[in-house]
């Protein structure tokens, strides 16, 4: 197989939150570009060291009479990821950090209390993109923060909570999942007929290339149809939620830029609006 530098990743964070965590026994997800349960919430900016993920393996080397290597068992295995988190005053990374339960929040006002209560075990996600070229997703289903580095407090350096995460097994034995989707990262929209219209039109546009006219009150099946029509979409490039009528949820899987306009007549002023969420 020739080289590929499109093969080469360089990790940054996406744009919808690179670290989110979510209780214990939230569904996760099915690959790099599936929609996130809404339970997953983003804890804000990493340190610029990243993640440092780590696998152990501890083994013992059975010898024969004479000193050759027969047999090796493996005797444990564990693994860890280790950031930092920067938002020292972000609620949900106190959580994170002190335990949801010695954290709250009242106004404005924060109260944290330090106790030697164990950490929650959580669900985590790491998401991350290079560019146009790929994301890359980890799911740990149970992971809980096992150490925490000491915390300088000082007027030259922002505060951070450096901590290391260990991953336990789920049901089938598996600590991480891992996912790569090669190509542009999916876009998500939401599109929304606003006036109560009782006739008309619509028209929804991906990269300058139209649809064909939908109806005001269409279900969410046939404004699929109508965008799988698009060369360029598909019927794997789209999912659309949503009831008759909208609002409609609308997820272009090789990205793209969603723009629409509509013809509607009846109600009180309707009009069509298309939103990135």
């Amino acid at each position: 197989m020739a080289s590929t530098v499109a093969n080469i990743y360089a990790a940054m964070p996406r744009a919808t939150g690179s670290l989110l965590r979510a209780p214990l026994g939230t569904p996760g997800p099915s690959s790099a570009t599936s929609d996130l349960d809404p339970a997953f919430l983003d804890h804000g900016y990493i340190g610029e060291d990243g993640y440092t993920l780590a696998e152990s393996r501890d083994v013992d080397k059975k010898k024969a009479f004479g000193g050759s290597t027969v047999k090796i068992l493996q005797t444990d295995y564990s693994l860890t990821v280790q950031f930092a988190f920067l938002e020292s005053i972000n609620a949900l990374v106190l959580r994170a950090v002190y335990g949801d339960e010695n954290v709250t929040v009242t106004g404005n006002s924060i109260a944290v209390r330090h106790n030697k209560r164990q950490l929650p075990h959580s669900s985590w996600i790491i998401d991350t993109l290079d560019s146009d070229i790929a994301l890359r997703r980890i799911w740990i289903p149970d992971g809980q923060i096992s150490t925490v580095d000491d915390v300088q407090i000082v007027h030259t350096e922002t505060i951070a909570y450096t901590v290391t995460v260990e991953a336990f097994e789920d049901t089938d034995g598996t600590p991480l999942y891992e996912w790569v989707h090669k190509g542009r990262p999916p876009t998500q929209w939401t599109v929304t007929i606003s006036g109560a219209p009782t006739a008309g039109t619509f028209t929804l546009t991906v990269n300058g290339k139209p649809t064909a006219a939908v109806a005001f009150d269409a279900t969410n099946a046939v404004v699929k149809s109508a965008l799988a029509a698009l060369a360029e979409v598909g019927t794997d490039g789209v999912t659309v939620t949503g009831s008759a009528g909208g609002p409609f949820q609308i997820t272009l899987a090789g990205g793209g830029t969603l723009t629409g306009s509509a013809a509607l007549t009846g109600g009180t002023q309707p009009k069509l609006t298309v939103a990135a969420r």
